[in-house]
């Protein structure tokens, strides 16, 4: 038998609520420390103010309402379509393919979303990957302007709708995603945001309130990072963020996810532009 290899230890980060460009730039600046041959991470924190984020490649002019330029509001390093960061805890990962026990895209989209699952199935809801679920010949993976509206093979669906959304976006070998878990959802809000025809389903989405979740934001961060742990059979250390990962994340801020240039145009790398 060969030898079992040994998993690198995973930083664990609880984060203080922060304005969208610098959740954003912190998020980046992590991910680099991955990319550089650094620990993995997971990093949960939520939105002061409240903020709509904007896909990497998405269009600002598609499925938003004129209102939507009026909110806060940042470009994503990760893709997919416009979120309303508010009532919910957000959570971001890396870590290398060699981190992971599998190989591929989906295969590992489908071992870091695990521990969702994990989560759900332990307060005794019905969660299961959308790929498992969703009717024949409904098609999945079809790009929308508003994250909720849409379905990909890995969101997590309780109860038959959708809770939440997971984005990842690869780079030299890293793999660093992020995921939406609403709390609650404005649904008022929602529907001034995106345009008719965009908009969110309450009879395709729900939120953690709903699904019958009671407690704060910050116990629920506690159980997912132990779902993880125990999911992905790792070890790891809770940490705080360097004082390199902090100034790299102002720089970040100044130079891109708080720039208003970069936020409306992505750096010219927009759908339909």
């Amino acid at each position: 038998m060969g030898e079992r290899t040994l998993k690198r230890q995973w930083r664990l980060i609880f984060s203080e609520p922060g304005p969208g460009a610098w959740n954003m730039a912190l998020d980046e600046a992590l991910a680099e420390t991955v990319r550089a041959g650094g620990s993995p991470f997971l990093r949960f924190y939520s939105w002061e103010p409240w903020t709509l984020s904007l896909g990497r490649f998405q269009n600002p002019v598609d499925g938003l309402s004129e209102e939507a330029r009026l909110v806060p509001r940042v470009r994503r390093p990760t893709g997919g379509g416009g979120i309303w960061h508010a009532d919910e805890l957000t959570y971001s990962l890396a870590c290398s393919q060699d981190d992971l026990d599998v190989k591929g895209v989906k295969p590992s989209f489908e071992k870091l979303c695990g521990f969702l699952l994990e989560t759900w199935s332990r307060l005794g809801w019905k969660a299961s990957f959308a790929k498992d679920v969703v009717p024949d010949g409904t098609e999945l993976g079809v790009y929308t302007p508003a994250c909720f509206a849409g379905h990909e093979e890995y969101d997590i669906m309780v109860g038959g709708k959708k809770l939440g959304g997971n984005a990842q976006r690869r780079d030299r070998g890293t793999i660093f995603q992020h995921g939406s878990l609403p709390l609650s959802l404005g649904w008022d809000v929602l529907n001034r945001l995106f345009l008719p025809g965009f908009q969110p389903d309450p009879e395709k989405t729900t939120d953690l309130r709903s699904c019958g979740w009671e407690g704060s934001g910050d116990e629920l961060s506690v159980r997912l990072a132990g779902s993880f742990r125990d999911r992905m059979e790792i070890e790891w250390t809770q940490t705080d963020v360097s004082a390199e990962e902090r100034e790299r994340a102002q720089t970040l801020v100044r130079e891109r996810f708080g720039d208003w240039s970069w936020t409306e145009t992505g750096g010219g790398s927009l759908r339909g532009s």
